[in-house]
This record gives structure tokens, C-alpha cells and sequence, in this order.
């Protein structure tokens, strides 16, 4: 076991134990943040049909090339073709069709007209008043998807977009990779569950309620176990779950306290790859495997079990799911005020990061206030950690830093 690694050395370490999990075969209601484990070809030609890009009127280009609001072209409207029906008479000189978004292109006409360019003259005859060139509003058979065309991966998650692919190509079922099954462990005789009456010296249990926002958005199954600081049963829960479970996550009882039982526990059943992490916060963090089930056994402040979790565990998590990618994404930024930095420790910032036009990278950076390990509050207005490399302990006012993106929500607009 190493007793200190540098964060690289880390994830290194970690990634060579985690492979992906078996796949199965899911129907279209169980598919929406699951990554598919095979690409997807599509049997069919999207649009299946020429189809109207808008409500308007379907036309021969060659009436109405030169049409315009001083100069209209009259046609007489031979029919009316809605959505999901097909048109009956093929459109000729002088003649057109009413047509609405998304039906078929009649016979004979080769543009379409948007109804705001024309104007009823009488009940069977429109004005054209806008030049018209082949082709116009019309969306082709085939101009998205192709028979034979690879439209999703293996690896891609299946969000809003991919869904509907999927049910655009009839596509019912898909291959999927298993989702982990994750157990959180919280230890440590002073966690008090919510709701339960404070006792002296007791504080709230956070760090579960935490841990699994975190696993859900990794789109995990998730159990919990609160115990307290018995060895014992730390023991029998830990060889439990590695029976059960994929992966196991636990908080609390790393450190050099005389009563934190994971520190002990867990290098008598698993091996235990290393503990301490030359970084901040978050330098107490043991990894090991119990068989092939990876355990990271976090800190229990409740930043350090964040940044632990999303340096250490979360992009492994997504790995076993098959993910092609599973990094945060990184961005420059350029740093607000100065603040300094341990020496040794690769720094993770809480910091808010927003759009700024008038610096170079586009971006700037605050931290969100005292970077305290047990203030859960610099994590709720925090969207960014920025990233101090372990050589710099000076950081200065416009220095440009890397920051590691938590969140690209609304906040990010200036």
C-alpha cells in the first residue's frame, strides 16, 4: 500500500481496476440515461418522405420564380394537404396545392411557399407574392438519417435527443451497459439522521444525502448504510456489500483519529491500493478492492467528500457504465483576487465562474469564501473548482487557472 500518492498517480491507480460492467437489453422506457453498448444503424431514410418545412402552399418554382408583392402570381388551390395524409392531385401550371408542416410534396410541385407570402384571392385562388426557387421549404427524403447510416455509438449516453432518434428509427430495445450498483457507507457515532432529535455533541448526517445526489446524477443504483464507529460491523457491512454491490463508497474514519474504524478495517479485508492524497481538500482518502469490488474510503468533511468523490469515484463510475468520456470539463479562467495555496497539495477551489467578454479567456473566476473542508456552504454557491498545481502556493489577482466545471447552468450568464 502507498501511504501518499500525488492526484494523477491516483486516478491511475484506480482506473486499472475499473472495467466495464456486463451489458444488457432494455425496452425504449427504460433507455434515457443509459449508455449504449453497441452503435445503432438505422434501417430506415429520415425524413421517410419530401416532406413541407412549413405551412404554405406547394407550387411549381417555374410560376412563381419572379413573383412578387407588386408583381403576385394568382394560382388556383386544387386541394388542401394536412399532416399525416397525401395528396390526391398532381400539381400542373397554374395551379397548387394548401400544404401543412411536415406533409407529403404532391406530385408536380418542386418549392413551397410560406402562407405569409401569399394572400387569398377568393376561396380558390392564392396570390404569390415572393419569388420562389426550386427546392424551397422542402425538406428532402433522407436529408437527416440514411439507411445504413451510424447515428448513436457505443458509449453514448441516451438523453433527449438520442431518445428520440431511437424512437424516430422504431427503434423499441438497445443493448445498454448495466448500471452499477453503488453502496454508501457513512460511519461515525455522532451522525445523527434528519429528522431525529440533536443530541450533544451529535451532528447532522449530510454526507449520505450528499453522496447520493452524487451517485444518482452518475445514474447509479444506490443503497445506504449508516453505522457507527463499531469495527466489527463496519466489517460484516463492507464483505456484505462486495457480495452484492458493484462498488462501494464509504465516509468518515480515514484519518488518525483512535476511532475511525474504515483506516483499520478495511486493510484487513481488502487490498488496499493507497491512502493520502497530497492534494486539498481531501488528503485522507483510502482506495482498495475487496475481490474486484473497488472501495474509496472518503474523508468526513463533507468538501472533502465532494472533491474526493468527483476526482476519484465518479469518473470511474462512469467508466464501468462504458462511457466514452467521463471528465468534467476544464476551462481557462482568470482569478478574481489573490489567495494562497499549501505548498506540496494540488488545491481544489471552490469558486463561481462566470462569462466576462473583457478578459482574455472569456471567463473569470471568485472563490466562494473560506476554503474550510467542513463548509458545505462554499459547495452550494460554488459551480467550478479551480484547479492550483502543487508548485504554486501565490496565486494572483488576473492569473489565469484552470477550473473544472461542476455545473453549466444559468449562473454562467453574466
Amino acid at each position: 500500500m502507498k501511504t501518499m500518492v500525488t492526484p494523477d498517480e491516483a486516478r491511475e491507480i484506480i482506473f486499472s481496476y475499473i472495467v466495464p460492467l456486463e451489458t444488457e437489453e432494455c425496452e425504449i422506457e427504460a433507455l434515457f440515461g443509459r449508455t449504449l453498448a453497441r452503435e445503432i444503424v438505422s434501417e430506415f431514410q429520415l425524413p421517410p418522405f419530401d416532406n413541407s418545412a412549413m405551412d404554405g402552399f406547394a407550387l411549381r418554382c417555374e410560376d412563381a420564380q419572379n413573383a412578387s408583392v407588386e408583381n403576385p402570381v394568382v394560382l388556383k388551390v386544387r386541394e388542401i394537404i394536412g399532416a399525416g395524409s397525401v395528396g390526391q392531385k398532381k400539381v400542373t401550371t397554374g395551379n397548387c396545392a394548401q400544404i401543412m408542416t411536415g406533409a407529403p410534396i404532391p406530385d408536380g410541385a418542386d418549392a413551397v411557399v410560406m402562407r405569409e407570402e401569399t394572400r387569398r384571392v377568393g376561396e380558390t385562388q392564392v396570390a404569390i407574392e415572393a419569388g420562389v426557387r426550386q427546392g424551397q421549404n422542402i425538406r428532402r427524403a433522407g436529408s437527416d438519417v440514411q439507411i445504413g447510416e451510424t447515428v448513436l455509438c457505443g458509449g453514448d449516453v441516451v438523453g433527449a435527443a438520442q431518445w428520440g432518434m431511437l424512437a424516430s428509427l422504431n427503434q423499441n430495445r438497445a443493448q445498454v451497459f448495466r448500471r452499477p450498483r453503488v453502496a454508501i457507507i457513512t460511519t461515525g457515532d455522532e451522525i445523527a439522521p434528519v429528522g431525529d432529535e440533536l443530541q450533544p455533541g451529535h451532528i447532522r448526517d449530510s454526507n449520505s444525502w450528499t453522496l447520493r445526489g452524487l451517485l444518482y446524477n452518475c445514474g447509479v443504483d444506490v443503497q445506504h448504510f449508516k453505522i457507527g464507529d463499531d469495527a466489527e460491523i463496519l466489517r460484516e457491512t463492507l464483505l456484505s456489500c462486495a457480495q452484492t454491490c458493484d462498488a462501494i463508497v464509504t465516509s468518515g474514519g480515514v484519518s488518525m483519529g483512535d476511532f475511525d474504524a474504515v483506516r483499520d478495517v478495511l486493510p484487513q479485508i481488502a487490498d488496499v491500493r493507497f491512502w493520502k492524497i497530497a492534494m486539498k481538500p481531501g488528503k485522507p482518502l483510502m482506495f482498495g478492492t475487496i475481490g474486484k469490488v473497488p472501495v474509496w474510503g472518503l474523508p468526513g468533511n463533507p468538501v472533502s467528500v465532494m472533491v474526493g468523490f468527483e476526482q476519484f469515484a465518479r469518473p470511474a463510475l462512469l467508466k464501468m457504465q462504458g462511457r466514452r468520456a467521463w471528465n468534467r470539463n476544464e476551462i481557462p479562467v482568470e482569478v478574481q483576487a489573490a489567495f494562497r495555496s499549501p505548498a506540496g497539495k494540488v488545491e481544489y477551489v471552490r469558486a463561481k465562474v462566470r462569462r466576462n467578454s473583457g478578459v482574455l479567456c472569456g471567463w473569470v473566476a471568485e472563490t466562494t469564501g473560506d476554503q474550510g473542508s467542513g463548509r458545505l456552504s462554499t459547495m452550494t454557491a460554488a459551480n467550478a473548482l479551480l484547479i492550483v498545481p502543487a508548485d504554486v502556493t501565490e496565486v494572483a489577482a488576473g492569473q489565469t487557472l484552470t477550473a473544472q466545471m461542476l455545473d453549466w447552468g444559468e449562473e454562467l450568464c453574466p
